[in-house]
Order: C-alpha cells, then structure tokens, then sequence
C-alpha cells in the first residue's frame, strides 16, 4: 500500500492553506464590490482565480506524482501556463496602479507611460515558449519513482532576469511618486492618499521581486530541476504570498477612494453610461379666425 513521505505530507498541508488563504480573500474580495465592476477590479478578480486555479491544480498534481507521467507533466504545464498567467494578471494590476497614481489627463492608450509598460509585457510570450522548449518532465524508472520537473538554464535565466527588471522597474515608478510626485498629484485632492497608495505598491512590487527571485534561485541552483511537488509548493507560495500583499494594499481606505475617483472621471470608458431620457413637448396653439 503506497504512503506518502514527509515532502509530500508538508507539500499538500502548504498547498491546502494556500487555497485557504486565496478563496478567503476571494471571497472577501468579491463580496465587497457593490459599485461597477471597473478594469482594475476585474483584474484583481482574475488574478486571485488565476491563483487559486493554480494552488488547486498543484494540490491535486502534488499527490499523483509518483509514477504518473501525465500528473508530472500537468504540474510542469501548469507551473509554465497558468502560474505565468496569475503573474501576467498582477503586472496588469501594477501598471493600472501606476496610471492611476500618476493622476492622468488623456485616457490608457494616449498615455505614453502606460503603452510602454503594456508593450514590456509582449516579452512574457517569448518567455512562455522558452519554457515549453527547454522544458524538463522525467518520472524515475526506480521507486519511489519521483517526478522531476523544471526548465533548463536558458529558460530559468531569462524569466528570472525579465522579472527582475519588470519588478525593479514598477518599484522605481512608485518610489518617485511616493517621493517625489509631480504637480498634477501635488495638487490633486487626494494628494495624500496617492501617496499612501504609491508607497505601499512599493511594498507589494517589492515582495514580488523577493518571492520571483526566491524561486528561480532555487530551479537554477538545482539546474534546472526540481522535484515535481518542490516546484509546485515554491510556486505556491510564491504567487500566494503576492496575492496576499496585494489584498492588503487594495483593501486601504486610501487605495479605494482614489480608484473609485479616479474611476469615476470616465476615463476609457471606465465610467458607468449615464442615460438620460429628455421629453421635447410640443405645443400647439390653435386660434379661431372671425368670419
């Protein structure tokens, strides 16, 4: 009768309190949006399924791994599809931080700032396909036939490398308007709160950085190849942790007025269709002319 070892015990119990901890916040999340569903909330919506898709995935992957080529290869390719996609869904929310911090005069797509940001996600797609080629998915032919699974050097090196600058880059953006905003968040209304909302999107980049770097660190320091449930636990609590942070800064009263206001000016379309119907009466005068 097959028993699992202690990694695979720990490995599930981590994973069991990672879908905990992202369908609570879930839940929360949702539960407490009462106004229109905005961009930046349907993003921050799609980046906790994307997450909590991704820990169930690994959670169910991480107990059928041993001697099961196709639960090997399911937790590979969801480590490359839907992880990668959990982190596209948080660089998303990052750059509308950033537009929306930045107190903006012209919609999304006239922004220089916010094309530049979306076209350095365009990379991620080459990086994806990096990760499908240089891919590694082996089941040992001796017991306990453990899945090994990971991406050779070219492929941890360059996702490490682009998620470094990307972070390093949002960081820098918030850093300066945090301490040093321009006119237009100066003499904003929510002056104050945009720097609240600035500094602690430092704080969430920041933890981004730390968890991307602590991940790929150990895929290469293992060349390239991790046990099946050793990748799936780190990426994990990699993206769990982000989540988690995120919600701490999207749920600050700063953070919330100012999305809502700055949601509300209707920029690119974001503020709800106000119809107004308007009654045009027409009246006619009729006189009797005398014979």
């Amino acid at each position: 009768m097959y028993s699992p070892d202690t990694h695979e015990i720990i490995s599930e119990i981590i994973s069991v309190g990672c879908i905990t901890a992202v369908s609570l916040l879930f839940g929360r999340k949702a539960a407490s949006i009462e106004r229109p569903v905005y961009y930046i909330r349907g993003v921050l919506l799609a980046l906790y399924g994307a997450t909590w898709a991704f820990n169930i995935i690994a959670c169910m992957a991480t107990s059928t791994n041993n001697g099961n080529y196709i639960s090997c290869a399911l937790s590979l390719y969801n480590c490359i599809l839907v992880y990668n996609i959990a982190k596209i869904m948080l660089y998303l929310y990052f750059i509308e931080k950033i537009y929306i911090t930045s107190v903006p005069k012209a919609s999304r797509f006239r922004t220089p700032l916010y094309l530049i940001n979306l076209g350095l996600l365009l990379p991620y797609i080459a990086l994806i396909v990096l990760m499908i080629i240089f891919r590694v998915a082996l089941v040992d032919e001796t017991a306990p036939f453990h899945c090994t699974i990971g991406y050779q050097l070219p492929a941890s090196a360059a996702t490490l490398s682009y998620d470094a600058f990307i972070s390093l880059l949002y960081t820098g953006i918030f850093i300066k308007y945090a301490a040093f905003p321009n006119t237009a968040q100066q003499t904003a209304h929510q002056a104050s709160s945009l720097r609240i909302m600035a500094r602690r999107s430092t704080v969430a980049t920041v933890v981004s950085l730390v968890t991307a770097a602590v991940n790929y660190c150990v895929l290469i320091g293992l060349d390239g190849q991790e046990r099946g449930l050793l990748a799936s636990t780190i990426c994990a609590l990699d993206i769990t942790i982000v989540v988690c942070v995120v919600h701490w800064v999207a749920t600050h009263p700063s953070e919330m007025q100012c999305t809502v206001k700055a949601m509300q000016r209707g920029q690119n379309g974001d503020k709800p269709m106000k119809l107004e119907i308007k009654q045009h009466q027409e009246v006619v005068v009729l006189s009797e002319l005398a014979p």
